[in-house]
């Protein structure tokens, strides 16, 4: 059985790719290894999704990005990075602005006024020591991915090779502080019980509900694909080894045997 009529035994589609023609690369050979599918229902429900290829970044291959139509909403107040006290200068900072003078004799107020001060201090100090994290990360992905879609029309020289090398580095540097962002980002506090509870109960129920689901029945027949057909397979099988009901010639009288009637509703 060849590729495709496993994914037709399999009822699955392929996601078509954009904007790239092979996703595996070693500097001189280039093929399309790197694949998506996805089931009938699935399609069905997000159907204006796109599969794309990202730059390949540390890996000789190019990940796979699915976008679909969801929408993710942005926080645009100040949050505190894990990784900010581990970057010289951090203490010096937080030092200056708490030692500002504070002429409020509210202890309440004078607490706020000090944590916005140091709040907005640091954001000043992130964006010139850190910078933008998700705009360098994107930069360097991006001019990998030049590299990588100009490779599939000439061959690379020993300088570009070189550049995309360093710039794969660089980027290990970068993913891990996007990493660290992105953990302290993804806590479950956030989340509300009832929804979290909801949606785990619903993956719990689909993925129980997929591994007893019966795909197909294999008979002398062949195979055997929708409902009805599967239905009236195990019927016949059964009424083989359980037999059928027949009519009787002889029963029971059961007033003539008099026994004491029970009420079982009570």
């Amino acid at each position: 059985m060849n590729s495709k009529a496993q994914l037709n035994f399999l009822e699955l589609k392929e996601l078509g790719l954009r904007g790239r023609k092979y996703t595996w690369s070693n500097d001189t050979t280039q093929t399309r290894i790197d694949r998506a599918f996805c089931t009938i229902e699935w399609d069905l429900m997000l159907p204006a999704s796109e599969l794309q290829a990202l730059s390949s970044a540390v890996s000789d291959h190019s990940p796979l990005l699915l976008v679909g139509n969801s929408v993710h909403s942005t926080y645009m107040g100040f949050r505190f990075e894990a990784f900010w006290p581990n970057i010289p200068g951090y203490a010096e900072v937080v030092h200056q602005a708490w030692s500002k003078p504070v002429n409020v004799f509210n202890p309440f107020l004078k607490l706020h006024i000090k944590l916005t001060r140091t709040a907005k201090a640091l954001k000043q100090w992130a964006k010139k020591a850190v910078g933008n994290n998700k705009l360098l990360l994107c930069a360097a992905r991006q001019l990998i991915g030049i590299i990588d879609v100009v490779q599939e029309h000439r061959q690379l020289s020993t300088a570009e090779i070189l550049l995309r090398r360093d710039l794969k580095t660089r980027l290990l540097g970068l993913i891990a502080v996007e990493k660290l962002r992105v953990k302290q980002q993804s806590r479950l506090s956030a989340i509300k019980a009832s929804e979290a509870n909801s949606k785990l109960f619903y993956i719990h129920a689909n993925g129980r509900r997929r591994k007893i689901f019966i795909r197909y029945l294999e008979t002398q027949q062949g195979l055997l694909h929708t409902q009805e057909e599967k239905a009236t397979c195990v019927l016949q099988h059964f009424t083989s080894r359980l037999g059928q009901q027949s009519s009787r010639e002889f029963t029971l009288d059961w007033n003539s045997i008099q026994l004491q009637r029970r009420n079982l509703q009570h």
